[in-house]
């Protein structure tokens, strides 16, 4: 071999890789002119020796190698399949192989044998060089596959300054974030935590989902343990008040904020949650036993304060979460009433400076009026970390975020739809909010929704039950949760992937806190709000105002609601034991003779028992989720000024279709299209694409007709209602006014007598649209006299 392929072959051993085909083939030939030469340096006697059995030589020599090539692949791929084979196994295997190799031929001699077994191990040495080589690279090939496949970002990719090693924990707090599968902190966590233990007051601000408990419940915990191993027998005394208090909105809020204290303190500190319609008893005696770390809502809290049984002269930390509502009206007055009994209590016993107060403020959401009163409850040195800042987008980037249209009437029949069809038929976690207690128990008796296991939720829900209801959902024995807005913040169930809005909220702080529900911890999710045309306006100021882009979707259709039950059902066929399958053999067969030995039909039927789908789903407006309508698509040569310009022509060539078989109509954006909602009946697709509507053959001059399987954008409605929807009911155009219409009464969408949307407020006459009335509406419009 020449000193060149020496080189390169032993840096290609020492690198680690396996010598490629061409090396071993340049080897290969460079040996064979190397045995040339050393034959003729040979001595006679050797030569004489050789030459008696030339044939009988090179045969075995080529059996030989080919044995050892065949052997080489063999343990390669064995490497492949177990790359972490131990030296010696690997060891014994070689020697058993050389062992097998080097067997003699009956007419070989001992001598001959001895050599020729000396020359077999020699190869063998090399082979299992090549193989350690190659056995290496498949160890590390699957490392990566291993690393891929597991989803999850290396050690070295996360940012230093996140990873848990990269701060002074003590060794149980680091022991319980690492059983609770932490390895590094999201980045208000990170943030906040020196600022915190450097003693500075702290209003912190970053996306629903992204840990905000953890942010200030970490370094608090941290705080206590250092001090309590300094000062270890003023955590010891029987009766002690508490160091740290930590105020949530919502009991359920409540209960959550406890549980991450206690897993991070680990046994080491004492905790009390306290909270309204829980008993008394439990709550007192862990106050005389002494206790460290108070969590609770902040009625319960004062009337301990005021019972005597909370003091609050030795509080270190004072911490608000979901801050905004905290200070909101309802909490505001009680918020105050603790801190100022905090601040008398501490002057009485002279604990101000050996205990100095410390704020924290949090929450996802920060009205501008916050910072306002910021000042009468923290330092002026306060620190702030606000991850949202001039961000346009203030919910998670993870969530994505529908509308429906859809009146008040159908909610009820599509909502089990949306959940089988976005909710993955069911088998993921959906929140249900709705804005009434008498909703909420409405909709907990769906019989869509209680397929899929439904629990209500609400403030005159028993808080025993309440607890039990939250615990259920988050260990997933039930899907479905129908709640108002107890469970609108705060809450961390991180397997949620479904949020519905039945009407949109009337603030942008509840929607972002609401469907923050989802899409937490760095996962995706859907939520889907519901609207009427009145509403619409409150989609647009959400818009504005949080950053959000609305995808306007239609109510689920039969095809794709046919679709998700049937993949669902295929997950529940997976889950079937082979040996139950012997119990329906013959009904199998007896299906199958029925339908003529065709499988699929036969299959399909059973899916259709299955899926409780025995007749056709009706068709479902994607305009309205009206059943027994479908929504048409008009589209124009030029720009139209407005829907009345295609509804004239639809009237004029088919008289046969009436006012209310055609109630809905809307201009498209770009003002070339218009979609209406149409009566099934009225409506036929002919085999060549062709549509026929009350039994005429579309044929419009410059417009053509369509059935879309998605709502193209439209122009915005008015704040009115109106926005361009052309009422079914007497006179009155675009925006409502006139008499009749859906509204009821005199006036259509924007004005009249007991409208869902009076456009002229209350009591007062004309509303935006015109026309006489304003009686009665149920949200304020314009007020005064409209023009008629």
């Amino acid at each position: 071999m020449s000193p060149a392929t020496v080189k390169k072959s032993k840096r290609a051993k020492e690198d680690g890789i396996a010598p490629t085909e061409e090396m071993e083939v340049a080897a290969s030939s460079e040996v064979e002119v190397e045995d040339k030469s050393t034959k003729k340096k040979k001595s006679k006697k050797a030569e004489a020796t050789e030459a008696t059995e030339p044939e009988e030589t090179e045969a075995r020599s080529k059996r030989q190698s080919k044995k050892t090539k065949a052997k080489a692949e063999s343990d390669v791929e064995q490497a492949d399949e177990d790359p972490v084979e131990s030296p010696k196994k690997r060891s014994k295997r070689k020697a058993a192989d050389v062992d097998d190799a080097d067997k003699p031929e009956d007419d070989e001699s001992p001598k001959k044998a001895k050599k020729a077994k000396k020359a077999k191990a020699a190869e063998a040495e090399a082979a299992d060089n090549t193989d350690e080589s190659a056995t290496q690279d498949a160890a590390m090939d699957v490392e990566e596959s291993e690393d891929k496949t597991a989803g999850k970002p290396k050690k070295d990719d996360t940012p230093s300054d996140l990873r848990l090693d990269s701060y002074d924990l003590t060794k149980s707090t680091l022991d319980a974030l690492t059983a609770s599968g932490r390895t590094a902190l999201f980045p208000i966590q990170a943030a906040c935590f020196q600022k915190v233990m450097a003693g500075k007051d702290l209003l912190g601000r970053a996306r629903t989902g992204t840990g905000k408990t953890l942010a200030f419940a970490l370094p608090v915990v941290e705080t206590l343990k250092r001090e309590k191993s300094i000062h270890r027998a003023e955590f010891s005394k029987r009766g002690r008040p508490p160091f740290a208090l930590v105020m949530a909105p919502t009991r359920e809020l409540a209960n959550q904020v406890f549980r991450e204290f206690e897993t991070l303190a680990a046994g080491e500190l004492q905790l009390v949650c306290v909270y309204g319609g829980a008993p008394y008893e439990v709550q007192n005696n862990a106050f005389r036993n002494g206790v460290d770390i108070v969590v609770g809502t902040p009625g319960r809290l004062i009337d301990h304060v005021e019972r005597g049984s909370l003091k609050l002269h030795n509080l270190k930390f004072i911490t608000l979460d979901e801050a905004d509502q905290m200070m909101d009206i309802g909490f505001a007055e009680s918020m105050e009433k603790i801190l100022q009994q905090v601040s008398q209590q501490k002057e009485a016993e002279g604990t101000k400076k050996s205990h100095p107060l410390q704020t924290l403020l949090f929450s996802a959401t920060m009205p501008e009026w916050v910072n306002s009163v910021l000042s009468k409850y923290m330092r002026a040195d306060r620190e702030t970390v606000d991850l949202v800042g001039q961000q346009k987008l203030k919910t998670s980037e993870k969530v994505q975020h529908l509308c429906i249209p859809s009146k008040w009437q159908n909610r009820a029949d599509i909502l089990g739809d949306i959940v089988a069809v976005y909710g993955r038929g069911g088998s993921s976690r959906t929140i249900v909010f709705v804005e009434t207690k008498n909703e909420a128990n409405e909709l907990g008796l769906n019989e869509k929704l209680t397929a899929f296991g439904t629990q209500v939720l609400h403030g005159d829900v028993q808080q025993k039950t309440r607890e039990t209801a939250i615990q259920g959902f988050r260990d997933g024995k039930f899907r479905c949760l129908v709640t108002t807005n107890v469970c609108a913040r705060g809450v961390d169930i991180p397997e949620v992937d479904l949020v519905i809005n039945c009407e949109p909220p009337g603030d942008v702080e509840t929607y972002v806190h609401r469907s923050g529900r989802t899409g937490r911890a760095g996962k995706s999710g859907i939520c889907v709000t519901f609207y009427k045309a009145q509403q619409e306006y409150l989609l647009q100021n959400i818009t504005r105002k949080a950053g959000v882009t609305f995808k306007k979707a239609g109510a689920p259709q039969p095809k794709d609601i046919i679709k998700s039950r049937s993949l669902d059902s295929l997950d529940i066929l997976k889950q079937v034991h082979p040996e139950a399958l012997s119990y329906f053999s013959d009904a199998a067969e007896s299906i199958l003779a029925h339908h003529h030995n065709d499988p699929v039909m036969a299959l399909s039927a059973a899916l259709a028992v299955i899926c409780n789908t025995m007749k056709p789903l009706p068709p479902r407006s994607l305009l309205s989720a009206t059943e027994g309508f479908l929504t048409v698509m008009f589209q124009c040569d030029q720009k139209i000024r407005n829907a009345g310009f295609v509804r004239a022509i639809v009237n004029r060539n088919h008289p046969g279709l009436a006012w209310d078989d055609a109630p809905l109509w809307r201009l498209t954006k770009d003002e070339r299209g218009v979609v209406a909602d149409l009566k099934a009946e009225k409506v036929e697709v002919l085999e060549g694409g062709q549509i026929k509507i009350a039994g005429v053959l579309w044929n419009g001059r410059g417009v053509n007709i369509s059935l879309p399987s998605e709502i193209p954008d439209l122009q915005e409605s008015s704040n009115a209602g109106g926005g361009g929807y052309q009422s079914s009911g007497g006179r009155g155009g675009f925006g409502g006014g006139g008499r009749g219409g859906f509204s009821g009464g005199r006036g259509g969408y924007g004005g009249g007598r007991g409208g869902a949307s009076s456009g002229g407020g209350f009591g007062s006459r004309g509303g935006f649209g015109g026309g006489r009335g304003g009686r009665g509406g149920s949200s304020r419009g314009g007020g005064g006299r409209g023009g008629r």
